[in-house]
């Protein structure tokens, strides 16, 4: 990993320097160490903030800027609930049709292994530094705290994308992704891929590393781009659905919401772009003089915001998933399906018009500026974990019940689930797809649960654009493929099947 070094490097300069020019006017940045840039308690802070920042922008191509958002687009646009009608601008096309993410030169794969492991390099250079640095000792554990969180968040990713999925109650011990706990002083040698189980015991360390450090530090902060124990918690909730570890599901989940509520009907049609929803656990608060723009995440999954894309390219829902939405649903609303629901979407002419297009995300102001705050974790999400835990439990009331909570709010004609077994499963994760639809979960989903793609050929889909419709699990097509650019830097890294 000693190829991205000095972009690391440079990353971390930036993101201190945005506090203080003249530090850029006193060091040449290719001669720094990350012991001299992250020298106090407020360039680590600044350091952190540079994290934060990259969650929603960075560099690369235009369909790349978008953070984190950015591998949201990707993991629906690889799975089934999104459609794409027609080309747009061309982005993300090759992700829809299962192309790029298994080319070793691609843009894709690439630039996704690069944004982790920036991640995670500037994490390390934080975590490795911060403890020998004067300071409060309360602010240094909130900032080390949160730099364990996006060590583990970025290895969680890393391992979902390019290893096998996690078999739960068995061995993994198949290959998973090269663990990085170096900073940029101490790259050190090529190393090889630990395995699955390797991996996912450094997530839970660091978690648990980052929860311990933020609940023993008093500084609290209300900005939802934040790390705070909420966030730990429905990470370590996720970690625990994909591992198949139900009761430290249904645990963490219900941390996760403590002090949050889920958010109400006349909050939920307001466009999803603004953090101070009262459902939203985490998410990226984008300042608008440092939004992306044309490569946000609103300039591709909004119906409104004045782009090529937009403009000519709607993203629009699996219509089988929308003919599973009772009518009496305000979720029903997120999508136009008949002329007359077109016809009251309101934007210019010019704008490309399909069925089933969406109108969940909305781009602020008057897509104008094409950047809104991206949302990354919700309540109504850890609900979800919490119903579908229960039914592998086989806790179906238990199950039945958390699940009510979320659907009597979303439908007033809602009656409580008769269904039990597979059944009661197969409704939750209908649910699922329904209320988490476009925030970056389909493709996980479906590998995580070992079931295939399906994309029906009916609404707006479009085989040109989307090139297949079906794959089944379990195949080496659900992993991406590691970028040759970094094979060739690490001998050790052993290509993906």
């Amino acid at each position: 990993m000693k190829y991205i070094s000095n972009i690391l490097l440079l990353l971390l300069v930036l993101a201190v320097g945005s506090c203080s020019e003249d530090f850029l006017d006193t060091f040449p940045t290719d001669q720094l160490g990350s012991d001299q840039v992250l020298g106090t308690i407020e360039n680590q802070r600044a350091a952190l903030e540079g994290i934060h920042r990259h969650m929603y922008g960075v560099g690369g191509s235009q369909d790349e800027r978008a953070g984190y958002g950015n591998m949201m687009i990707n993991y629906d646009f690889l799975g089934h609930d999104v459609v794409n009608p027609q080309r747009g601008s061309g982005w993300f096309i090759n992700v829809h049709k299962w192309i790029e993410h298994r080319d070793n030169s691609s843009s894709l794969v690439t630039h996704t292994y690069d944004y982790f492991y920036s991640m995670i390099a500037n994490a390390n250079n934080i975590i490795n530094s911060i403890d020998a640095i004067e300071g409060d000792e309360n602010e240094k554990k909130n900032i080390k705290g949160q730099a364990y969180f996006y060590r583990a968040f970025a290895h969680f990713n890393m391992v979902q994308l390019y290893a096998p999925r996690y078999r739960p109650g068995e061995a993994n011990n198949q290959l998973g992704i090269v663990i990085n706990l170096d900073d940029l002083n101490n790259l050190g040698e090529p190393k090889a891929r630990s395995t699955v189980d390797e991996v996912y015991d450094q997530i839970e360390s660091d978690l648990n590393a980052a929860l311990q450090n933020l609940t023993s530090s008093t500084v609290s902060h209300t900005d939802k781009s934040q790390i705070r124990a909420n966030v730990v918690n429905g990470v370590l909730a996720r970690v625990a659905l994909t591992k198949g570890e139900w009761a430290n599901a249904i645990t963490y989940a219900r941390a996760a919401r403590q002090g949050f509520t889920l958010t109400p009907n006349s909050e939920l049609t307001q466009g999803f772009n603004n953090d101070g929803a009262s459902g939203w656990i985490w998410a990226s608060h984008v300042i608008p003089d440092h939004g992306t723009f044309f490569a946000s995440f609103f300039a591709y999954m909004s119906y409104n915001y004045s782009s090529t894309h937009i403009r000519n390219n709607p993203k629009c829902i699996n219509a089988d998933l929308y003919d599973l939405i009772p009518s009496t649903d305000v979720r029903k609303g997120f999508w136009a399906v008949t002329p007359a629901e077109r016809a009251a979407i309101n934007i210019p002419s010019n704008f490309a018009k399909y069925a089933y297009m969406n109108t969940k995300f909305e781009a602020l102001p008057s897509g104008t500026i094409g950047d809104g705050d991206v949302v990354l974790m919700r309540v109504a999400e850890m609900i979800l974990i919490e119903a579908e835990a229960n039914a592998h439990l086989g806790n179906d009331v238990a199950a039945r019940t958390v699940l009510f909570e979320l659907v009597s709010e979303r439908d007033p004609n809602a009656v409580l689930s008769t269904n039990s077994g597979q059944a009661l499963l197969n409704e939750i994760l209908v649910q699922r797809r329904i209320e988490l639809w476009g925030e970056g979960f389909n493709f996980l989903d479906l590998k995580r649960l070992n079931l295939p793609l399906n994309r029906p050929q009916r609404g707006s889909f479009n085989l040109t654009h989307a090139a297949i419709t079906n794959v089944a699990p379990g195949g080496p097509e659900w992993q991406y493929l590691f970028p040759i650019s970094a094979i060739n830097i690490n001998p050790l890294l052993q290509q993906n099947p």
